[in-house]
């Protein structure tokens, strides 16, 4: 049970310095993940003899990715030393981990599409340009949800009507996402004859990877949100 100086301190300041610390680390990783996602939507609409800005586009968000992983595990560390109420530390620890995940995907993502331009694959041009068009548009979903995301953040623990909104559109362009993706998928699957295998593989990858980054962002709004109830917001 919270006592009665717990409570009185969550009246007055919600979180402590430890939780306080922790979201602006995670609005540190989200800032890293908004930029590469913005790097990612330059990348996909590179023309196909574009590799030198792929390359420099791609350079970056390992730079941003290696970042990330030094901000998580600062956090880790944090964690570790107990800067925190000790029954969060399992719910930082995810939301922290999701958040450089859509790092990592990016990271994967402009490693692929940098790959397949280096050594062309063999797909219908037309294709490829509509798939592209399409990824654009899911990355540029989860730019929307980041975006919102950091806002969530900001409001957490201090403005719940705000939070619970927020969280309802990031939901709710997730399952737009959904659409977007599940058309591609009927696309991909559809246009078999047109597509080697390594094409084939190669759509089917980059399509599953660009949405993880939706589910990534939603499941980060949940986790926020789950954070400050059971702090009593």
């Amino acid at each position: 049970m919270t006592n009665l100086s717990e409570l009185l301190r969550r009246v007055k300041g919600f979180f402590v310095p430890g939780e306080k610390d922790a979201f602006m680390r995670i609005q540190d990783l989200a800032e890293l993940a908004e930029e590469a996602l913005q790097l990612m939507v330059k990348i996909l609409s590179s023309p196909s003899n574009g590799l030198k800005d792929i390359e420099s586009y791609t350079e970056r968000i390992n730079v941003l990715e290696k970042e990330g992983d030094r901000i998580t595990q600062s956090f880790e560390e944090m964690l570790g030393r107990g800067s925190m109420t000790a029954s969060l530390d399992y719910d930082f620890g995810r939301l922290a981990d999701n958040v450089d995940s859509i790092l990592d995907r990016a990271h994967g993502l402009s490693r692929q599409i940098r790959r397949v331009t280096r050594r062309p694959l063999r797909e219908a041009k037309e294709f490829d340009s509509d798939i592209r068009k399409e990824q654009i548009s899911l990355i540029e979903i989860g730019l929307a949800q980041l975006r919102m995301f950091r806002k969530l953040l900001s409001v957490a623990g201090s403005d719940r009507d705000k939070a619970v909104e927020l969280a309802h559109q990031i939901e709710g362009l997730e399952e737009q996402g959904d659409d977007v993706k599940d058309s591609m998928m009927d696309e991909i699957y559809g246009s078999w004859e047109k597509l080697d295998f390594a094409s084939f593989h190669n759509y089917l990858e980059t399509t599953i990877e660009a949405d993880d980054i939706l589910d990534l962002c939603e499941d980060a709004s949940d986790i926020v949100m789950a954070i400050t109830k059971a702090l009593g917001a």
